[in-house]
């Protein structure tokens, strides 16, 4: 279990890379409060299951500015008015640490965190009953590289390492590590149009040692801003993920001394192959903004295996004033989630959510949001829902420089 601890040594690691010539120290914090109503925050299959809640939101930017270099301590905490982390508001506490170091065709990024809150409860992801407390390490290294005036090149390698509380309900989430490592080729057409060719391999091992995935995919994209106000991008290429199981095999052998059972170790095969794609269409004008999106991925989520994700999305935006903006999400994600013994188990989630933001005064902002959520998982389809409000009053202070 990650401990406090973890981060004072992210803190002190990150400290010691920072360059010693002289620079910007300075901090931006940002305190606020929070209320929120759901009709079934864990989107349960019980009666009564409403929950309202308050929390503190404390979050403290600070970064360190140099010649070249860019040094990002992201602290964020939020403190609950109840206990635990199965509530609608439950606690968290977030670290995060980045460093940047610039040159003329290069940018460096190196990223530590570690994280503790409740599992999955944003993406509504069944864990049999509600949230648990979930435990991260992150580490990520990127470099992006310019090396023509047209053509640059990315690498990017992250790993992760997660552990859950037990859930409550009939189902648990597995404690697991992943790796992965996506390198990328992109070449500027024109002014207005990009290619690009991308790749990836990782690696998904559970804990308890009883599943493990190893996965690649390879994509070309285009990208092209086809006017002042539109633009386009798309991708598409092939995933294969090969999955092992490690299990035993019960056999009864007559032996002398009556019957016994011996066990057996063995590997159970499977294999998740097929498409992966990407695509957005934007319309950004002078007011209103719209997004539409659709992609699938595999992705590490908890489960005994990666899982198969496609999602469709539709985002708008409209600022009413200089003060107030509206948005919109609607949402559509079905799971594939492959099981021990071969299985697959199944999941769709939609979601739409309201949003306004009033800037109330240069340092005041007020937002509200309403949010409706449809599930669906099982056979036969078990359906639950839930709606909910919440009201953030965040106080934003000026960027203080100290030494």
């Amino acid at each position: 279990m990650i401990r406090r601890r973890w981060a004072c040594i992210c803190l002190l690691a990150a400290a010691t890379s920072v360059p010693s010539h002289a620079g910007v120290w300075g901090s931006q914090p940002v305190i606020g409060i929070s209320g929120d109503y759901s009709t079934n925050p864990g989107l349960l299959n019980l009666p009564d299951t409403a929950e309202t809640h308050g929390a503190l939101l404390l979050d403290a930017p600070t970064s360190y500015v140099g010649d070249g270099s860019k040094f990002t301590v992201l602290p964020s905490f939020r403190f609950s008015n109840t206990q635990g982390y199965s509530s609608l508001d439950s606690d968290y506490e977030h670290l995060n640490v980045t460093e940047e170091y610039d040159t003329d065709r290069n940018v460096f990024t190196a990223t530590g965190g570690v994280a503790r809150d409740s599992s999955l409860l944003h993406d509504y992801i069944l864990n049999g009953a509600t949230g648990v407390e979930r435990n991260s390490l992150l580490a990520d290294l990127n470099w992006d590289r310019k090396l023509t005036e047209r053509l640059d090149a990315d690498g990017d390698l992250n790993a992760t390492r997660v552990h859950y509380a037990a859930g409550t309900g009939t189902e648990t989430l597995t404690d697991y590590r992943y790796w992965s490592f996506a390198p990328s080729l992109s070449w500027n057409q024109s002014e207005r149009g990009k290619l690009s060719l991308s790749a990836s391999v990782g690696r998904y091992n559970s804990l308890d040692g009883l599943t493990e995935s190893t996965s690649a995919n390879v994509q070309l994209g285009y990208s092209k801003q086809l006017s002042e106000i539109w633009s386009i991008s798309v991708s598409g290429g092939y995933s294969r993920a090969n999955n092992l199981e490690n299990t035993d095999t019960v056999i009864p052998v007559l032996t002398p001394n009556g019957l016994e059972f011996i066990l057996i170790p063995e590997q159970l095969k499977s294999d998740q192959n097929g498409s992966v794609y990407s695509v957005n269409v934007a319309r950004q004008a002078s007011l209103l903004y719209v997004s539409a999106s659709a992609s699938r991925q595999l992705a590490a989520t908890g489960f005994a295996y990666l899982s198969r994700q496609d999602a469709y999305e539709l985002k708008v935006g409209y600022p009413v004033s200089a003060r107030w903006g509206l948005s919109a999400d609607l949402r559509q994600t079905s799971y594939q989630n492959p099981e021990f013994g071969g299985l697959t188990s199944s999941l769709s989630v939609a979601s739409l959510s309201l949003s306004a933001t009033w800037q109330w005064t240069e340092f005041w902002t007020l937002s509200l949001s309403a949010t409706s959520i449809l599930e669906r998982y099982g056979s036969p389809g078990v359906n639950v829902d839930s709606s909910g409000v919440s009201i953030v009053l965040a106080r934003h202070f000026d960027w203080k420089k100290f030494h």
